[in-house]
């Protein structure tokens, strides 16, 4: 039986590695100001339907982008981002690389019903199961077709181990035992079970091959080797400007924070993270008919008062980098055209047709916000001496 709907709990892990992912990098619509909600991205959910935006992404911000009434430099003052050096191999190594290829591949993988290999932890499987406990079946007890990945988590007591070392076609019985207080049915708290398992299939990875590439990669290279460039390439930039960032932060000394910025940040976040514990919510009712968290701290797993410093530290943290970075682009007299605009909104993920839409979502401060960040981020990143 399982702790959670595999399905669910799918999505919600694919939602955490791309939360980690945007923290590397500017160029992404989840950045700082925005936290990365549910699935895809903020863009991928509004362009299908399945979400609208409740706050105002440009509130506190001028038309222009800048921090309303806040001439950064007299709250900054900048460290000597002019002799940052680095070595290469902390920006990207060979091992970066292939895991990077790997988790790719590994999100691609398919079922193969005529697998010959011997599961392990790790692989992802479809079975069969139908649970009884003294005999009888119950409830939400049978399943065909079910996917798991072994060493997960998402399945009661040591089910997924037991799935450890058989082949497809293997008959075999999962014997567990339920949590004492098990909360989606309380009548199987505490009481043992067995499981008749049938492994269907195995999904198993493609290999990166230069067909491989030819077919799915084309938009990014024509043979294997050009991929892994061009993957390398992407990690190397992204690891520059996440080195570059912590670095100029870090160094500068801010006198304090714009509060009235600090607080329409706050409840930009907390809209945001009850969107996605909404949506998560609402997906799992959608499975199995109640809901699984009672609210947004216990879906984050927290205490209310650490979900608080969770949230006082994310507004933290973005309103420090938005203001150094307006820093930078006031005491270098940057500036940026709508082109620029445009191909950064282009860049996180809308189309030509979407342009309007996407200002109409965010505001015009808050994409001219995230241009203006990038484009200092990057002219910061020129100045490094990489060794």
């Amino acid at each position: 039986m399982k702790k959670e709907n595999k399905e669910l709990a799918k999505k919600k892990k694919a939602a955490q590695r791309k939360r980690a992912k945007a923290a590397k990098t500017i160029k992404t619509i989840c950045w700082i100001a925005i936290p990365c909600l549910v699935v895809a991205a903020i863009v991928g959910l509004i362009v299908y339907g399945e979400l609208r935006t409740k706050a105002d992404y440009s509130a506190g911000l001028t038309e222009e982008g800048y921090i309303e009434g806040v001439t950064a430099t007299e709250y900054v003052q900048l460290g000597d981002y002019n002799a940052l050096s680095v070595k290469k191999n902390e920006l990207i190594s060979e091992q970066m690389v292939q895991e990077e290829i790997d988790e790719y591949l590994a999100s691609k993988a398919t079922l193969n019903e005529s697998s010959t290999k011997v599961t392990a932890s790790g692989d992802k499987v479809s079975i069969d199961f139908v649970g009884k406990v003294d005999g009888e079946t119950f409830d939400n007890g049978t399943s065909t077709g079910y996917v798991v990945t072994i060493g997960e988590g998402t399945m009661i007591d040591d089910f997924e181990e037991q799935l450890i070392g058989h082949r497809v076609g293997d008959n075999f019985t999962v014997e567990v035992t339920f949590p004492e207080n098990y909360e989606q049915n309380q009548k199987l708290s505490g009481k043992d079970a067995e499981f008749e398992v049938t492994l269907k299939g195995i999904y198993e990875a493609p290999e990166l091959t230069d067909a491989y590439v030819e077919e799915n990669l084309s938009e990014y290279a024509s043979t294997a080797e050009e991929y892994r460039t061009y993957v390398e390439a992407q990690l190397y930039e992204e690891n520059l400007l996440t080195f570059v960032q912590e670095q100029v932060v870090s160094s500068s000394k801010i006198s304090e924070l714009p509060q009235k910025y600090a607080k329409k940040l706050r409840h930009i976040y907390r809209v945001g993270y009850e969107m996605e514990y909404n949506y998560y919510n609402k997906l799992y009712y959608s499975y199995v008919g109640y809901y699984m968290w009672d609210n947004v701290y216990d879906y984050y797993g927290m205490t209310k008062d650490e979900f608080q410093e969770k949230l006082e530290a994310a507004v933290q943290d973005s309103a420090e980098f938005y203001l150094v970075m307006q820093a930078v682009f006031e005491q270098e007299n940057m500036s940026i055209s709508e082109e620029e605009v445009n191909a950064y909104i282009l860049s996180s993920g809308y189309t030509e047709s979407e342009l309007e839409e996407a200002v109409e979502e965010f505001g015009m401060g808050y994409w001219r916000q995230n241009t203006m960040a990038d484009k200092a981020l990057r002219y910061l990143a020129e100045k490094v001496t990489v060794l």
